[in-house]
């Protein structure tokens, strides 16, 4: 306090502007170790995300995760969105890609049910989400477009579009015949297909 007393006015102010700046690159110091600690930890967050809660499959990293894609999301959709739209098959994680409009369903392989699962969220093809018809659509993981993962999606896609193709065709000739019965143009006995009973009875 003695010495501080002896100082001239100017050199108190020179000691205050020297503790000042290195206050302030104390400060600055601390500020770049928060950012690096935060972008690490994003980084990692990223990482774990990528990889799943229970890392690369479940059991381990043993069982393998089964995924479905869906596309022509709308650019700005949420995670809670999805979960509310795809709440019947339940899936394990959502992943999004909001700058290209698609996401990615993640099933782990730790239940009984995960068959029914993704049958479930599969129906909701060509569902809409905000008059936006979605696509939902096997994948086989994985990154990358080797010719054998293309092939191997390929191949699953077609079987996937050919069951479509005969739900569809199924449900159209459920429908038809439905009419047709209502119309009374087949009747309930077993005399054939679009035999008016009136002339069932004059065949027989």
């Amino acid at each position: 306090m003695a010495e501080e007393a002896k100082l001239t006015k100017k050199q108190r102010k020179a000691l205050e502007f020297r503790s000042d700046k290195s206050k302030e690159e104390r400060e600055e110091e601390k500020k770049e170790k928060k950012d690096k600690k935060r972008a690490r930890e994003e980084a990692d967050k990223k990482r774990k995300t990528r990889r799943g809660k229970k890392g690369k499959g479940v059991n381990g990293g043993k069982g393998p995760r089964f995924l479905l894609f869906v596309g022509n999301l709308p650019y700005d959709i949420t995670e809670p969105e999805l979960l509310a739209h795809f709440k019947n098959s339940n899936p394990d994680r959502i992943r999004i890609r909001q700058d290209k409009g698609i996401a990615f369903l993640e099933f782990d392989n730790d239940t009984q049910e995960i068959q029914s699962k993704m049958e479930l969220a599969l129906k909701m093809h060509h569902s809409l989400i905000r008059s936006r018809k979605i696509n939902v659509e096997l994948t086989v993981g994985g990154g990358g477009n080797s010719e054998n993962r293309v092939n191997k999606l390929k191949e699953k896609n077609e079987k996937l579009l050919e069951e479509r193709r005969k739900a569809i065709t199924e449900r159209n000739n459920k429908k038809a015949k439905e009419v047709r019965e209502k119309a009374g143009n087949v009747p309930s006995t077993s005399s054939g297909p679009g035999i008016h009973p009136s002339r069932a009875a004059l065949m027989n």
